[in-house]
């Protein structure tokens, strides 16, 4: 894995606490779909992906207003929240080391910042509102290589939940799952991780141990 140049983080679960209460989010949207028309099934799946299927019934003007409700609670949580105690250490001592950083996150930019303001200085950050395609398609991974001008193969993704892993596989990205989030290690393996670690703190003693087999 010497060919590794450039680590791209998830976010919530792998850089800070993962602090969202997902179900409760899903419950308000629901509700607010309801509350403007929305008659049928609610879509079984992420949230986002939900959202945009029941949005192509009630319109942008729901889509908008939803979108503001859920960066209301992504952010209200942040609030909440913390970095993890290694986060900003291992961010400086990965820029150091002459590795290429990127964050891209299904959360919002606000709720990222709220914790990370410095997010913005790294060479990528892609958060929901950046990506079109989020995770689990590989899109927001794709663009951040190409902003950190790398092929996918020299890149890393390190993430905690089984999207994150799934991006990775799709985008040719060498998988590391986490279990800080809510996940634990089979799953990961299950989602494509080719590597499991406890943190995102490990991992660049992880890259500098494949390197010295070589």
């Amino acid at each position: 894995m010497n060919h590794i140049q450039g680590i791209i983080f998830d976010f919530d679960g792998t850089l800070a606490e993962l602090n969202l209460d997902f179900g409760e989010m899903a419950r308000q949207v629901e509700a607010l779909a309801r509350a403007e028309g929305f008659g049928g099934l609610w879509p079984e799946g992420y949230l986002l992906e939900a959202l945009k299927i029941v949005s192509a019934e009630l319109g942008d003007g729901f889509h908008a207003r939803a979108g503001r409700l859920i960066e209301a609670i992504e952010v209200e949580a942040a609030g909440r929240s913390r970095l993890f105690g290694f986060t900003r250490e291992l961010l400086c001592n990965a820029t150091n080391q002459g590795y290429e950083l990127a964050v891209v996150t299904r959360n919002c930019g606000p709720a990222v910042r709220r914790l990370l303001p410095e997010v913005d200085d790294l060479p990528a950050f892609l958060p929901r509102e950046k990506a079109p395609l989020p995770k689990p398609h590989p899109g927001q991974v794709l663009d951040a290589c190409e902003v950190l001008g790398l092929e996918p193969m020299r890149a890393a993704m390190v993430g905690d939940h089984p999207t994150d892993m799934q991006a990775a596989k799709a985008a040719g990205c060498l998988a590391v799952g986490v279990t800080s989030g809510r996940v634990g290690g089979e799953e990961l393996r299950e989602a494509g991780a080719e590597v499991v670690l406890a943190h995102a703190g490990e991992v660049l003693g992880f890259l500098k141990g494949e390197l010295e087999k070589k």
